[in-house]
């Protein structure tokens, strides 16, 4: 029974990590949606982009909705530009999107800095 706090808060702290993530650096990619995920931990749009298929996260749905999001923000077609830090492996697809831009010119924060942190150490290979 004194477990149960641990067990019950592990998966609380599994999921919240940009490592996989180059958060020193913007990077943006622009195609069209595939699929909006709406959903919590994190939401994910799948763009395809320059023939690639591209995996972008965004925060949990109750960040979202402060910033303006509904579940009806994107659908299938729309084309979108997003802001963001790329995976480390470049073999990988996948962005943690900060930013969307529409067409319209209309952006959607989809962070909660909805921009890149200023690094705070040097890159092991700036060194």
């Amino acid at each position: 029974m004194k477990y149960l706090p641990l067990l019950i808060a592990w998966p609380l702290l599994a999921h919240h990590s940009t490592a996989a993530f180059d958060m020193t650096r913007a990077s943006t990619v622009s195609g069209v949606v595939t699929k909006f995920t709406w959903a919590n931990p994190h939401s994910y749009i799948d763009l395809d982009a320059d023939g690639q298929h591209w995996r972008l996260e965004i925060e949990s749905l109750n960040l979202l909705r402060r910033y303006g999001w509904t579940k009806e923000s994107l659908k299938a077609g729309d084309k979108i530009s997003c802001i963001g830090a790329r995976a480390k492996d470049p073999a990988v697809f996948a962005q943690k999107c900060f930013t969307v831009e529409l067409p319209d010119g209309r952006k959607l924060m989809a962070t909660p800095a909805g921009e890149p942190q200023e690094p705070s150490a040097p890159r092991r290979w700036d060194r």
